[in-house]
């Protein structure tokens, strides 16, 4: 099982080459960075990124793994990697910040938020 040890509390902010802040993750693993993609989904980047600086993601295990393809992690149920339901759960509903626009976003229904369609391009 690969767990996260301390899911930064505010994706420690460096920069990409884009601009973009950039998530450090510490797991039981090893260590990894992902860029989050703030100016093509700000909606989605801005909910992420809360998350992280109310310290929801510590101790969440990854409760999906394909080598070669994709790690899922961010259940709450999770935390107990034995747990039958874990990639099941989600945030509580809320609001969050827009990191982009300064504008207030809504979580609900189980901690969704609203969908980003990136399909047209600009």
């Amino acid at each position: 099982d690969i767990m996260a040890r301390d899911r930064s509390r505010s994706p420690k902010a460096k920069g990409s080459k884009s601009g973009n802040p950039v998530a450090c993750f510490d797991t039981s693993e090893g260590k990894f960075e992902a860029e989050i993609f703030l100016d093509r989904v700000p909606v989605t980047a801005s909910n992420f990124i809360d998350l992280c600086q109310t310290g929801f993601y510590e101790g969440v295990h990854f409760h999906r793994v394909i080598p070669g393809f994709m790690n899922q992690f961010g259940c709450p149920l999770a935390k107990d990697p034995k747990n039958k339901r874990a990639g099941t759960g989600g945030p509580k509903d809320g609001t969050f910040k827009n990191l982009k626009t300064g504008g207030t976003e809504r979580r609900s229904n189980g901690g969704n938020i609203k969908d980003e369609n990136i399909s047209k391009e600009k």
